[in-house]
């Protein structure tokens, strides 16, 4: 199902596909002046199908987003303060990873984070401390809000900081499932075959779908290698 949101003026949210994909266009557009886009968690294909201004920058939550045009610059560890228009952004750059959040809006951008229907994805070479750190810095985000409308790059948007919170608390329990078991399994010098086997019983019984299974075994496999070269 495709459908194209107004949540502010010069701000619009593309959801497409089943689970759906989101997408933020945040125009700016001032007198006399061209105009400027930009594009959070685009799908590859954006130029192709939508006619876009000729300054587009293009920002990815995640690891592992293709995305064309001329990317924003982050450098992991800052907060940056960007406007776009009459839009206030505030952008935290984690290692191969952002948070976008729109302060005066109360929009939270999350990313892999905090979907009620995909996993976190762990970042190559990571061995999960990384995506924990940020999932803190969500849940700070969060209960900070007064109103709140919460946007994982896959699945459904919620403006209840109950379910929101749960939902990271959710990530948080599977990452640390993760941690638990496969440096164990790198220990005793398991093959990884193996382990991806034993693994699935790791899989949350709300997460147990095609979509899950393949970043679950992305993650096992990511953190497999790392514990290895730990090791």
């Amino acid at each position: 199902m495709n459908s194209v949101t107004q949540l502010h003026r010069h701000l619009e949210l593309l959801s497409e596909g089943d689970p759906p994909w989101h997408t933020l266009f945040v125009l700016e557009q001032e007198p006399g002046q061209p105009e400027r886009l930009l594009l959070i968690d685009p799908p590859p294909d954006v130029a192709e199908r939508f006619t876009l201004p000729p300054q587009v920058l293009t920002l990815a939550t995640g690891p592992g987003v293709r995305v064309a045009g001329q990317a924003v610059r982050l450098t992991p560890g800052q907060l940056s303060h960007v406007r776009v228009g009459e839009h206030l952004l505030d952008i935290h750059a984690r290692q191969g990873r952002a948070v976008v959040l729109f302060p005066a809006l109360g929009i939270l951008v999350g990313g892999d984070f905090g979907s009620d229907l995909a996993l976190p994805a762990l970042a190559p070479g990571s061995d999960g401390t990384e995506e924990l750190e940020t999932l803190r810095l969500l849940a700070r985000l969060v209960k900070e809000r007064e109103r709140l409308l919460y946007i994982p790059r896959t699945g459904s948007l919620s403006e209840d900081k109950v379910t929101v919170m749960t939902r990271l608390a959710e990530d948080v329990a599977y990452l640390h499932g993760l941690r638990r078991t496969i440096p164990g399994a790198v220990q005793r010098r398991e093959e990884l075959p193996a382990v991806q086997r034993a693994s699935l019983a790791l899989l949350p019984e709300n997460r147990r779908t095609s979509l899950c299974a393949a970043i679950h075994r992305r993650n096992v496999a990511t953190l497999f290698q790392a514990m290895g070269e730990m090791r």
